[in-house]
C-alpha cells in the first residue's frame, strides 16, 4: 500500500456544511501523516459561472422562494443514476473533471458534495480509482447515489435502510455519523469561557444562528418574542451577513439581554456557554450541537433536506421544532423544566457518534490497500500538500 495516497475530498461552498465535513475528514488523514490531501470545490473548478449562478438561486430561494425549493427538492428527490436527469447532472463538465483528475492523480476520491462528474467518469475511464461519499444530512436524496461508489457513509440506521432499498449492497453502506471537527467532540470550562466572552455566569443563553445568508429573515421579530416570553438573553449570530448585524445592532446596540456578532471560529466555545441553540437545520450545525449536548430548537425548517433533517430529529426526540411563535415559546419552558431538559440531554448523548471521521478514514484506507496501485500513474503538477479553495489551487 501506498503509505501516502492522493487523495481528493470533492466539496461545495453550497451553505458551510460540506466544507466542515470535508475539513473534519483531511484533518483526519493529515492527522495519520498522508499529507497529500486535496480538498476541491470541483463544481465551481469546472463551471464557476453556473455554480455561482446555482448558489445564488440555492441562497435566495431560502429566503425568497422556499416553497419552490422545497417542490425542486421533493421532485428529484428519487432520481435515479442511470435515467435522463440523473445522468445529465453527473455529466456536467465532466471533460474538464477528467482534466483535473488526469493533473491530481488522486488514489481516492471522497464525496462531500453530490457531483458525482468524477464516478460518472468510471464508466468511461480504466482508472478504477476507489469512490466514497460521505452524506450531510439524515435524510436520504437520490443526488447522492452512483454505482461506482464504493462505500457510503451515513448518519443513520434508518438511512441504511433505505439505501438497502435503493439496491445499494449491504456491504457498501457504513453507518458512520456525520463527521465533525474535533474541536465539537470536547467541552470547556463553562466559567472560564463566560469570563473570556464577557458574559454573565447567573444569565442563560440562547445562540441564535440568525442564519449567515438571512435566512432568518425574522430575525428581530424572534428576538422580541424571546426576550418578551422568556427569561433567556440571546447570543445572536450574524455571520458574513453584515447588512443584517447592521440592523440588529441599530435595534439592540443598548439591550443587555441582546448580544450581536457577526462570523466567528468559537463556535464551540459559544455552544459551550449556552443553554439552547435556535437554529435552522443544517445537517452538521445539528450534528455539532447534539455532539455538545446543547439542547436544539429548530424554528420554522426550510423545505427540502433541513425539514427531512428537523423532521427525523424530532421524531427521535433529540431535538425540537416550532414551526410558529406560540410552539417556540412553549418548548422554551420545557426546556426550563429540570426532567425534561434532563431527558433531552441523555437522548442526545445517546445519539451522538465520537469519531466519525477518523472511522471514515479507516474504512477508506483499508479500501485502498486492498486495491492494485493506480497505473501509469504520472508525477502531479499540483505541489502535494497544498489545498484548494474555490477557483484553483494555492
Amino acid at each position: 500500500m501506498n503509505p501516502n495516497p492522493v487523495v481528493l475530498i470533492v466539496t461545495s461552498t453550497f451553505g458551510d456544511g460540506h466544507v466542515k465535513v470535508a475539513e473534519a475528514i483531511e484533518h483526519s488523514f493529515r492527522s495519520r501523516g498522508i499529507d497529500q490531501v486535496h480538498t476541491v470545490d470541483l463544481f465551481a473548478e469546472v463551471h464557476p459561472k453556473l455554480n455561482e449562478l446555482s448558489r445564488k438561486f440555492y441562497l435566495n430561494s431560502a429566503v425568497y422562494a422556499q416553497g419552490l425549493y422545497g417542490l425542486l427538492y421533493e421532485m428529484t428527490s428519487g432520481m435515479k443514476p442511470r435515467r435522463a436527469l440523473g445522468r445529465l447532472l453527473h455529466s456536467m463538465g465532466k471533460r474538464k473533471v477528467q482534466k483535473i483528475l488526469d493533473d491530481m492523480r488522486p488514489d481516492v476520491i471522497i464525496h462531500t458534495f453530490p457531483y458525482l462528474a468524477a464516478a460518472e467518469l468510471g464508466e468511461e475511464t480504466v482508472s478504477g480509482v476507489p469512490i466514497f461519499t460521505v452524506m450531510t444530512d439524515y435524510v436520504l436524496h437520490g443526488r447522492w447515489l452512483h454505482p461506482h461508489t464504493m462505500k457510503y457513509f451515513i448518519a443513520t440506521e434508518g438511512m441504511r435502510q433505505a439505501l438497502l432499498s435503493e439496491g445499494i449492497a449491504e456491504d457498501a453502506v457504513v453507518v458512520s455519523g456525520i463527521p465533525i471537527r474535533q474541536a465539537f467532540e470536547t467541552y470547556q470550562d463553562r466559567e472560564l469561557l463566560l469570563k473570556k466572552h464577557g458574559l454573565c455566569g447567573d444569565r442563560r443563553y440562547i445562540l441564535l444562528a440568525a442564519g449567515a445568508y438571512g435566512v432568518m429573515s425574522h430575525t428581530s421579530k424572534l428576538i422580541e418574542t424571546v426576550i418578551a416570553k422568556s427569561d433567556f438573553d440571546l447570543i445572536v449570530l450574524c455571520g458574513n451577513n453584515h447588512k443584517l448585524r447592521k440592523a440588529m445592532e441599530e435595534l439592540y446596540q443598548e439591550n443587555s439581554r441582546v448580544h450581536l456578532l457577526g462570523y466567528t471560529e468559537e463556535m464551540q466555545e459559544l455552544m459551550c456557554i449556552s443553554s439552547c441553540l435556535l437554529s435552522k437545520a443544517g445537517g452538521i450545525t445539528l450534528t455539532e450541537a447534539i455532539a455538545q449536548s446543547l439542547p436544539v430548537i429548530v424554528y420554522r425548517p426550510l423545505p427540502g433536506q433541513e425539514a427531512g433533517n428537523a423532521e427525523w430529529l424530532s421524531r427521535q426526540k433529540v431535538i425540537d421544532t416550532a414551526h410558529n411563535e406560540e410552539q417556540l415559546i412553549d418548548q422554551l419552558r420545557q426546556l426550563e423544566k429540570p426532567l425534561y431538559r434532563r431527558e433531552r440531554i441523555r437522548r442526545m448523548k445517546a445519539f451522538s457518534r465520537k469519531s466519525s471521521a477518523e472511522h471514515i478514514v479507516s474504512e477508506i484506507l483499508n479500501a485502498v490497500e486492498r486495491r492494485q496501485p493506480f497505473a501509469g500513474q504520472a508525477k502531479p503538477k499540483i505541489v502535494e500538500g497544498q489545498v484548494k479553495t474555490i477557483h484553483g489551487y494555492l
